[in-house]
């Protein structure tokens, strides 16, 4: 028990071509971090993830200036697959919402978040907008515990959405009759795909479009969300349901 209790105080780093008995130079972000703002030391323990279902614990190898490199010392923990896999499909929102959402994709599961532009979207992406939320992504993966890296695609237009889950779901504020509850609760495929609107909301042609490609309108209650609290809703709401 008290082992298991020191390693869950260790740092954490992300890196590759993890096996117990090789020697890893960390790339040059987490070896800043271990170095500059840890100021570990050679032999300070430390825990590896690969992003791909793998805990590793390693050791402090060695340390010059810029550099630092790890031993893996032996495999600590293999997480599965998530059974289920839910994808939230995300029209970009302005400020740190997007950033904010992917963040929280990360802590509560799911596997994939795909990014949007549709036709009322108030943000359009800057060039290298997914590689900052990759990066973001990863640092939450280090902090929730969790194992397997979230998958970051597009931005992509709405209109050239081609969603394959099972059950797809779009929260609408004119959907009176069916609630995110009840479509939920009956489903017991693999694969759900979640989708709420921009700041403003989408147009008629864009609802239709949607119903069209299998979407299910549902209610997520009487009051009308914030963009971004519609988005974190169906993602807990769904996680919780379907655990």
């Amino acid at each position: 028990m008290g082992d298991a209790r020191s390693q869950k105080s260790l740092n954490r780093f992300l890196a590759q071509g993890l096996s117990p008995g090789a020697s890893i130079w960390l790339d040059e972000g987490e070896a800043h971090h271990l170095i500059h703002v840890l100021r570990l030391k050679e032999g300070a323990r430390v825990i590896l993830i690969d992003g791909g279902g793998h805990e590793y614990l390693g050791e402090v190898q060695r340390i010059k200036r810029k550099e630092a490199k790890i031993l893996v010392l032996k495999l600590l923990r293999k997480e599965p697959p998530l059974e289920q896999e839910i994808t939230l499909l995300l029209p970009l929102l302005k400020k740190e919402n997007t950033s904010m959402l992917v963040e929280k994709a990360v802590e509560l599961g799911l596997k994939r978040v795909v990014l949007l532009l549709t036709e009322r979207t108030v943000v359009h992406g800057e060039q290298r907008l997914r590689e900052k939320l990759k990066k973001r992504a990863l640092q939450a993966l280090k902090q929730c515990r969790r194992l397997w890296a979230l998958e970051i695609e597009g931005p992509i237009s709405l209109q050239s959405l081609r969603e394959e889950a099972e059950l797809k779901i779009l929260a609408y504020e004119g959907e009176e009759e069916r609630s995110l509850k009840e479509v939920l609760e009956g489903f017991s495929g693999k694969s759900l795909a979640l989708l709420s609107g921009p700041e403003g909301g989408f147009a008629n042609s864009e609802v239709e479009f949607l119903r069209n490609k299998g979407f299910i309108p549902v209610s997520l209650g009487p009051y009308i969300l914030r963009a971004e609290t519609a988005a974190f809703y169906l993602m807990s709401v769904a996680r919780y349901t379907i655990l």
